[in-house]
């Protein structure tokens, strides 16, 4: 039984990592899962790097990670997410693209916990907002916890063990919890959950402050926690760093 930081989507802003890292270690929490996306749009892609494989016991690639190595990565990308994707790749030293590559998409965990970074589905991308695509996830998930990030936005979703039998999950028998920051979410006995902790360095819920999340094995809980941290200065470095400017400006909106 543990105490797991779940964090993801740090997309290069060092800043809000670091603030969010100074936090987990004041939780005590005995282990951090990384559900990827460490690089991308944000100005300082080799620091957060190295925060992350310094810190994390468990790390998954993301789509923005997968993209600094992927020639065809272009095709699934706007402009705006693409420039940042070739500004990066100028950015890691041939090290930091190797420890990229070598990551996978997915991982289980010791404590049967499964950590993706977009799905469970092995070989697919989703975005995992509502209850279909969450049904398809579930299908997927090898074990009864499950944490996804990707959407930039918490969310939790529960399914009772039941429904799932014959490799079905119909989408009328899941639960859809939109997370209150420091309020614990309780997950039933016999039901299956997939947990998103939304984003470190780029929230997407109108919420500006970095967001991550505490998985409790033990009392089955996912609580959300949010973590203020100098968004003016991330601004500034990725102005500075000559990336586009909506990529720091967003960032006060939270969008």
């Amino acid at each position: 039984m543990a105490r797991i930081g779940v964090i993801s989507d740090i997309h290069s802003n060092a800043n809000a990592f670091m603030a969010v890292l100074n936090e987990l270690g004041r939780q005590d929490v005995d282990e951090i899962f990384c559900l990827g996306d460490i690089v991308g749009y944000g100005p300082a892609p080799a620091r957060c790097l190295e925060l992350a494989f310094t810190y994390c016991d468990i790390l998954v690639r993301g789509n923005h990670d997968e993209a600094v190595f992927d020639e065809w990565a272009h095709r699934k990308f706007n402009p705006v997410a693409w420039a940042a994707i070739e500004w990066t790749r100028k950015k890691l030293s041939e090290r930091d693209v190797d420890s990229l590559v070598h990551m996978k998409p997915i991982e289980i965990s010791p404590h049967g916990v499964t950590c993706a970074h977009d799905t469970p589905q092995e070989f697919a991308t989703a975005y995992v907002l509502d209850s279909m695509t969450a049904s398809e996830a579930f299908i997927s998930l090898e074990t009864p916890v499950g944490l996804i990030g990707h959407t930039h936005i918490p969310r939790v979703f529960t399914v009772p063990e039941e429904a799932l039998a014959g490799n079905e999950c119909p989408p009328e028998a899941i639960n859809i919890i939109n997370p209150v920051p420091e309020e614990p979410i309780s997950i039933p006995d016999h039901h299956w959950c997939l947990c998103n902790p939304g984003a470190v360095g780029q929230p997407r819920d109108a919420d500006p402050r970095a967001s991550w999340a505490i998985l409790d094995t033990e009392a089955r809980s996912f609580t959300v926690h949010r973590t203020d941290y100098d968004i003016k200065q991330t601004i500034i470095e990725t102005k500075e760093a000559g990336l586009p400017e909506i990529l720091g400006s967003r960032l006060m909106q939270g969008l």
